[in-house]
């Protein structure tokens, strides 16, 4: 189901290219659609599911929410000499319809509700499907390294080879690291907030990019 989902959305960014609220719309049926019919399915709670409970953010968890934020724009400094500026201004505008009207709703969406539908499906029903066979680790892994690969579509053509592998690396990584930060905090709570602002440091370098 995992795989199959993926292959939609690779098919959706690479030969539809339709706009970003378009493609949002199919993301929505295609993530979301798959945790609900597993649900249905199983017979499984969905909150059980995909892990949600209410937290009291720790002192650990705002640190980690800070560090996505500013290692995101530090990372960017540091390397925006081995990235294609323009193609990824371009790929905004013209293929995702990006414009200075419209890309406040845009990256608000991105924030909130992209970040939770990625969560929930890699972090929370990917990771609580194997955790249920007694493969945890296994869990881990496969979860990252999706998330790794899905990014692939979106970024394509954005960063020199050499960029775009290391990307893809760091990408698994910070898929495990926000497994490890879902298990800490007991919810999928923990992992939406930290996604949610790195999300919300690639929108600021985004709106940059689009107002200069």
């Amino acid at each position: 189901m995992a795989v199959s989902a993926l292959l939609a959305m690779a098919y959706v960014e690479r030969i539809m290219q339709p706009g970003y609220w378009i493609k949002s719309l199919i993301k929505l049926f295609v993530f979301g659609g798959s945790i609900l019919l597993y649900a249905y399915l199983f017979k499984e709670n969905l909150r059980e599911l995909i892990h949600l409970k209410k937290i009291k953010p720790s002192k650990k968890l705002i640190f980690f929410m800070a560090f996505a934020y500013v290692g995101i724009i530090v990372s960017y400094l540091l390397l925006s000499s081995y990235i294609d500026l323009d193609s990824i201004k371009e790929s905004l505008i013209q293929k995702e319809h990006l414009s200075r009207k419209n890309f406040l709703f845009i990256f608000s969406y991105i924030i909130l509700i992209n970040s939770f539908l990625e969560e929930s499906f890699f972090r929370g029903f990917l990771y609580q499907t194997f955790k249920q066979q007694g493969m945890e680790k296994a869990g881990i892994l496969f979860s990252a390294l999706v998330f790794a690969l899905y990014h692939i579509s979106i970024m394509d053509g954005w960063f020199h080879p050499a960029i775009m592998l290391l990307g893809i690396a760091g990408l698994f990584l910070v898929g495990i690291f926000l497994q490890i930060i879902m298990i800490r905090e007991d919810s999928l709570s923990g992992s939406w907030l930290v996604h949610a602002f790195a999300n919300l440091a690639i929108n600021t370098i985004a709106t940059i990019m689009l107002l200069t």
